[in-house]
């Protein structure tokens, strides 16, 4: 058993980690919670919530965490929120943990310069989201350049994980344009077609966990984390059309965000292989979120 330290857990992906973790594990979740009734679901399973704002004080944060996974994110438009959360609260935490034995930095596929191609690790990074969220892709660059510097000067194995498209019973991107089918609106897409992106569902996010600890090494390692397949929302937004028996509308835009197809090679070495095909993955989201709406 390990004392696990989750950030960020009112998010769908930290939430379904530090809920699954808990059975077998000391976990304490931090966020937030400006939702009581989030709270009380994780306290349900036996997580142990810590509320508290990762751009403000951290002094309550338990200091005996051995594993810390941090899924904190701001997507704010003010520069010094996105910077704060994204980049220094992960030195502010680290600070408080003296002992810490291994981490987790989930970062994005949105640091990569925006590109048709797949994208590897070692590819150039940029401002991929400039339109739509202008602080967004900078911050979680900082962000990386804050684990990498932490895992340096404190000798913390540390993992970099680039996430790519998560989605499942509790939500994801797809659930968006699942909203917009049901609501008889049309869905926006980027410009670029297709729009292919690597799903990965919340069972293969689980799954896959391990392996990313198991890998954290001083320096740090970079690794995507994704699904091999890439999927194009067009597909997954007529599948999701068929399963709720409606009509699909896609209007574009260059506001919508940008695709983004990265090579996961890295991933799959060391032993990832997906469990669940997208399109079960999907249907599984809809009979889980809006049973009502299912017409096989």
């Amino acid at each position: 058993m390990s004392r696990i330290l989750v950030t960020g857990a009112t998010g769908r992906v930290a939430g379904v980690i530090a809920r699954e973790l808990a059975p077998d594990n000391d976990v304490v979740a931090l966020a937030r919670f400006s939702d009581p009734a989030t709270r009380e679901r994780l306290e349900s399973y036996g997580v142990e919530c810590v509320t508290a704002d990762m751009s403000g004080d951290l002094s309550v944060v338990p200091d005996d965490a051995e594993i810390l996974l941090n899924f904190g994110v701001s997507f704010s438009g003010n520069w010094d929120t996105a910077l704060a959360v994204n980049a220094e609260a992960l030195g502010h935490l680290v600070d408080r943990l003296p002992s810490l034995e291994r981490m987790l930095h989930c970062s994005s596929m949105g640091v990569y310069a925006a590109s048709t191609d797949i994208h590897g690790e070692d590819d150039a990074l940029g401002d991929s989201n400039a339109l739509m969220m202008p602080t967004y892709s900078i911050s979680k660059i900082a962000g990386e350049s804050m684990a990498k510097y932490l895992a340096r000067s404190r000798g913390i194995p540390t993992t970099i994980a680039r996430l790519a498209s998560p989605y499942g019973n509790h939500g994801g991107f797809p659930w968006f344009h699942l909203l917009s089918i049901l609501a008889g609106d049309a869905v926006t897409l980027h410009t670029t077609s297709p729009c292919l992106y690597n799903l990965i569902h919340e069972d293969d996010l689980m799954a896959s966990l391990p392996l990313l600890l198991d890998a954290a090494d001083v320096p740090a390692t970079v690794l995507n984390w994704g699904d091999p397949e890439a999927t194009s929302a067009e597909d997954w937004c007529a599948e999701l059309a068929r399963l709720v028996g409606r009509e699909l509308t896609i209007e574009r835009s260059d506001m919508a965000p940008p695709p983004g197809y990265v090579d996961v090679s890295k991933l799959t070495a060391l032993g990832y292989t997906p469990s669940v095909d997208w399109r079960d993955g999907m249907r599984q989201m809809v009979q889980h979120l809006h049973p009502d709406e299912y017409t096989p």
